[in-house]
């Protein structure tokens, strides 16, 4: 049989079983991104709702998405519905308790900056800027050194809108949101025509020269705890009970997290318990990587650690520390900062191409009377309207300095390009001691 008949033959057989279909589309218009609203926070579930049911899909969770969800989710999260920093809040920082913490970190940046050329133009970068107070008082102190609004620009890293809007009010003489396509999901100025940024998340800030500022920031990003057993590392992960409460685990097996994050030199020494925090180590990094590449100083300031603790996980509400497991995005939670992984992160490693010259950590207190914190007190005495301001100025320094305080539990660090350290050998920083490498 011949080709031809072959294919007159299959055309018979598949011809009489071709039908006719006839499809029905409807029509679903795409919805407009700038129309879509975040539901009520009458109609949203609670925090816990939305934990334990995620547990009961999916197993217990690590601490790490029980925090991200504590702290960023968009109806409930602890810093999406409310004001949470100062004497009516849950904690206090340290722009909140003195105009000088901010008045001596702008001149610190400033000194420093002096060692690398004029400093013109430049970006203020802030991660996590709370009420806006500190932006406020260093923006004093460049407005006394001669800084104009062309010279200026401001760059906030913020998830919360609600505290975006608090730091929007502080700042600015007038602010509003911008468009999607934008890197920036808000922008306003200042009434000296500073032109302020708002974006949720460090990538997308300009890669220019910059001062770069993270104060009581890492503190809160999520942690991942683990603890040394007789065969290995496990991971602490939170579950439920019979009765309907979240507790901690310990992981039957070698979690992902084990395997990816607990490698030289984060597992060495003797230590038996061990909190990492992935988001930290990516930051320090690309912070270092900024400096390195583009110009300018980075400079943390939190309270931590270098190594020595492994169990600091906790929570604060009213000023109080609480049990971080009950009643989730009620309270404040919050892990001492790792200084030492944040200096692994930041340094050089092999075939690195950006790193940063790491100095610190120091304490707090040294940091600032080192930085002639103590003249710029008298300053602010001197000028004081009344005995009983005199006092309060003093208190509020103390409150700083005391190592019994705030003193000694907080702790800074700094960035530079890695280009600086010929300088920094013959100009040591400005309230460091000595340059480590």
């Amino acid at each position: 049989m011949n080709t031809r008949n072959i294919f007159r033959m299959c055309n018979k057989l598949i011809i009489p079983s071709i039908q006719s279909r006839s499809y029905g589309y409807k029509v679903i218009k795409r919805p407009d991104p700038k129309t879509l609203k975040m539901p009520s926070p009458e109609s949203a579930p609670s925090l816990m709702e939305i934990i334990k049911e995620k547990i009961r899909l999916n197993g217990p969770i690590t601490v790490a998405e029980y925090m991200h969800i504590v702290i960023t989710n968009p109806t409930e999260g602890y810093y999406m519905k409310k004001e949470v920093i100062g004497e009516a809040g849950d904690f206090i920082t340290s722009p909140e308790i003195s105009q000088l913490f901010g008045e001596i970190l702008g001149i610190w940046f400033y000194a420093e900056t002096q060692k690398m050329g004029p400093g013109k133009p430049l970006n203020i970068v802030e991660l996590g800027p709370g009420k806006g107070t500190l932006m406020v008082d260093i923006l004093r102190v460049l407005n006394r050194l001669g800084y104009q609004s062309n010279d200026v620009s401001l760059h906030l890293v913020e998830v919360s809108s609600t505290m975006q809007n608090v730091q929007a009010t502080r700042l600015c003489i007038s602010h509003r949101a911008t468009d999607i396509e934008s890197p920036h999901n808000y922008e306003g100025e200042t009434i000296s025509g500073i032109k302020v940024y708002w974006y949720n998340d460090l990538k997308k800030v300009p890669y220019e020269f910059s001062w770069y500022i993270a104060h009581e920031f890492f503190d809160v990003l999520p942690i991942h705890k683990f603890q040394k057993k007789e065969d290995g590392w496990k991971e602490i992960l939170i579950d439920i009970d019979e009765t309907g409460k979240l507790y901690y685990r310990i992981s039957a097996k070698e979690t992902q997290s084990v395997k990816v994050l607990l490698r030289p030199p984060l597992d060495s020494g003797d230590r038996t318990e061990l909190e990492v925090s992935p988001r930290s180590l990516g930051i320090a990094r690309q912070l270092a990587q900024r400096v390195d590449q583009y110009g300018g100083i980075a400079l943390i300031a939190d309270y931590g650690h270098e190594g020595e603790k492994g169990d600091t996980f906790r929570a604060f509400h009213k000023h109080k520390v609480v049990d971080p497991l009950e009643n989730p995005g009620a309270s404040d939670l919050t892990a001492d900062v790792d200084f030492q992984q944040l200096r692994i992160a930041a340094s050089k490693a092999p075939s690195d191409d950006n790193f940063a010259l790491v100095v610190g950590p120091v304490q707090q207190k040294d940091f600032l009377e080192r930085s002639q914190a103590r003249i710029r007190l008298q300053v602010l005495m001197d000028n004081a309207k009344s005995e009983e301001e005199r006092e309060k100025i003093k208190d509020a320094y103390e409150m700083l300095v005391d190592p019994q305080k705030m003193g000694e539990r907080f702790k800074f660090m700094a960035f530079y390009p890695s280009s600086m350290a010929p300088i920094l050998e013959k100009q040591p920083p400005l309230g460091f001691s000595t340059l480590k490498t």
